[in-house]
């Protein structure tokens, strides 16, 4: 295994999370918009109990997303440790 390739597995790690984030922003955009969808034919108390679950799974999702954003941090800055071990170890 080559010095560049361990670089580049943490990249592919950091565009992998990077890429969830955003199909978790799309979920979180999607309901929000379906649910103003539903409201436009659907207004009553049944509907107003959607919205606890909706904002339930906005919460979750966006938690989801502080998290992974986190590690992302945390990823690049060991990349950075990885490239300068690999680069004095030569």
């Amino acid at each position: 295994m080559s010095n560049s390739t361990s670089a580049e597995a943490m990249t592919r790690m950091i565009t992998s999370i990077t890429k969830t984030i955003q199909a978790e922003q799309a979920v979180v955009n999607s309901l929000r918009q379906e649910y103003q969808v539903i409201g436009q034919e659907w207004n009553d108390a049944q509907y107003e109990n959607l919205g606890p679950v909706i904002d339930d799974a906005v919460r979750e999702l966006s938690g989801n997303q502080a998290k992974l954003s986190e590690c992302i941090t945390k990823l690049q800055l060991l990349r950075a440790k990885l490239e300068e071990y690999l680069n004095t170890s030569l």
